[in-house]
């Protein structure tokens, strides 16, 4: 039996069937399948079929749909029966206000991606499918419903998995030799320093914080000291960072302080990694609130950039065997968890590396070491270890992409382990 674990499928196959070339209109539609209380239409399971096959790049003329639609109803009928309980759940419910702001955040996200207003998409829809928008609403109404009693479902029964190391090392002896090559990967040393500003650089940018906010709370327009003084890219935009979700913007000092503040408040001095901060809260919309900032910077001194640069470029002109950088790794490096292994950073494949840092190594030969790097608060140098085109993934090496793997894997069979015991709980019968 195969699930398919996808929270929107049922929900875009909704739409898909508003406008797929299905055969409904040739015959009437009929019931396929019932779970419980509820049916399969056919036109459904044409519809997710050709939503199946469009995922898969695959071409309805080349592929047998009678031999498919036995599998694809299957997992509609899984789909079904995963829905069912989550109806059924005492302690899960989906509020009207729920689905309203789901709703409302899709279609912001909608016109925010395609740089629409309402009318606009009104306009469109009309055009490309002939729907409205209250029935594109209505549609996904029924839809966004089911995907939140899923997701909590999903949360209830199986988000909360957790694994041991002997889990993770009894999947990779399962499926070592079924996994895909790392691809092209090479194996890095590095030496990093963290340039921290110094205690007056930090002084001085606190009090240009502070006296923008004695400025604000003298009545000066937020928008145009933005303008005047942020080190925000958006400073010209009077610091509009638009609508922000929790979770978004990675910056949880940032975040608490947006959601605690109410429409038109300016907030008090803060601190994150970036420097200080001050926001105004414009609006706030389905769980997500409009904000604007001014920023200060707290950088380090150019001549401290500088004297780290200088350092950085000796060890890559001087250091010529691996002897050599490491020591200069224990001399200089801030980053301990690297500096512990003599600056090794194991094996790594390239697309896991940041556009900087591959650019930096990517035509070095085995033992160079590359320019200096600037990596957030710090600036790196590489020596390139070794280098191969493929190679296949091992725990010492890849532990943390093995255990996300183990982790869904074993998330899904305990998926399709409650769906089986569920579909044993329904009434199912098939019509197809």
């Amino acid at each position: 039996m195969k699930l398919v674990n996808k929270l929107g499928l049922l929900a875009l196959a909704v739409i898909v069937v508003s406008s797929a070339p299905v055969r409904a209109a040739e015959r009437i539609d009929r019931i396929i399948a019932v779970v419980g209380d509820s049916v399969i239409l056919e036109s459904e399971l044409e519809a997710y079929t050709l939503l199946r096959l469009n995922n898969a790049g695959k071409q309805l003329e080349s592929v047998s749909m009678d031999s498919l639609r036995n599998q694809f109803l299957e997992e509609l009928i899984n789909d079904k029966v995963f829905l069912v309980h989550a109806e059924k759940e005492s302690t899960i419910s989906v509020s009207s206000q729920e689905v309203e702001e789901a709703l409302e955040r899709q279609i912001e996200t909608i016109l925010l991606q395609n740089n629409l207003t309402l009318p606009m998409l009104e306009e469109e829809l009309r055009k490309q499918t002939g729907m409205t928008l209250a029935e594109l609403k209505e549609q996904y109404r029924k839809g966004l419903r089911k995907q939140l009693l899923q997701q909590k479902v999903h949360q209830k029964y199986v988000s909360s998995v957790s694994l041991t190391r002997n889990d993770v090392e009894e999947f990779y002896k399962e499926y070592k030799d079924s996994l895909p090559s790392a691809g092209k990967s090479v194996r890095l040393q590095k030496i990093s320093i963290d340039a921290k500003p110094s205690d007056e650089v930090r002084q001085d940018a606190f009090e240009r914080i502070s006296k923008i906010r004695e400025r604000l709370a003298g009545g000066a327009e937020f928008v145009e000291l933005a303008k005047k003084f942020s080190d925000d890219p958006n400073a010209q935009q009077g610091g509009d960072l638009g609508f922000i979700a929790k979770g978004t913007l990675g910056e949880l000092a940032f975040e608490e302080k947006a959601f605690s503040l109410n429409p038109g408040e300016i907030s008090s001095v803060f601190e994150t990694r970036l420097g200080f901060h001050v926001i105004k809260v414009e609006e706030k919309k389905n769980q997500m609130v409009h904000v604007r900032q001014i920023l200060v910077r707290i950088e380090p001194s150019e001549k401290q950039v500088e004297r780290i640069l200088s350092t950085l470029d000796s060890v890559q002109m001087n250091a010529e065997t691996e002897e050599q950088f490491a020591d200069a790794v224990i001399k200089l490096s801030t980053d301990n968890q690297t500096k512990s292994r003599l600056g090794d950073m194991g094996w790594i494949s390239t697309f896991q590396l940041s556009s900087s840092v591959y650019s930096a190594i990517d035509t070095l030969k085995k033992g160079q070491i590359s320019a200096p790097v600037k990596n957030g608060s710090s600036y790196e140098v590489y020596r390139l270890a070794d280098k191969t085109d493929s190679r296949k993934y091992t725990l010492e090496d890849d532990w943390d992409m093995l255990a996300e793997k183990a982790r869904d894997i074993y998330a899904q069979k305990r998926l399709i382990e409650l769906v089986k015991k569920w579909r044993e709980e329904e009434f199912v019968n098939v019509r197809l």
